[in-house]
């Protein structure tokens, strides 16, 4: 598999492990020493701080059923780093009853580590938050 395929691998992994609530892995889509930051959970770097979010995480979406849908996936390769954007809508359902919960995005740094593409540094943003129902 080509570098851009990987990826967009990446990018749908790390939807599909925090919608599916497999936690451990989602955490491999980052670099040991990896960050995710954004408006709702603040700034959380390393594999003990990103534990710490997946806790915060669950506590605030633990009775949702969560669907991180993105798009508009943009990639710039420059040897064994990356930086790429994309648009994502956050969805959320409580006993049968769907929201669109917030709509924004990510801004992403990534590098190769051992042939394999992995977040450094990924930055949340949201263009609109809906209701905390």
């Amino acid at each position: 598999m080509d570098d851009l395929a990987q990826i967009h691998q990446l990018y749908a992994h790390y939807s599909w492990t925090l919608d599916e609530k497999h936690h451990e892995e989602w955490l491999e889509c980052f670099t040991e020493d990896g960050v995710m930051e954004g408006p709702t959970f603040g700034r959380h770097a390393g594999r003990e701080e990103l534990r710490q979010f997946i806790a915060k995480y669950k506590a605030a979406s633990g009775m949702f059923q969560v669907r991180h849908i993105i798009s508009n996936i943009r990639v710039e390769i420059q040897g064994d780093s990356a930086s790429g954007s994309c648009y994502v809508l956050h969805y959320r359902t409580h006993r049968g009853r769907t929201e669109l919960n917030a709509i924004g995005g990510y801004r992403d740094q990534l590098r190769k580590v051992n042939g394999r593409w992995l977040f450094s540094d990924r930055q949340a943003f949201w263009d609109y938050s809906g209701s905390s129902a």
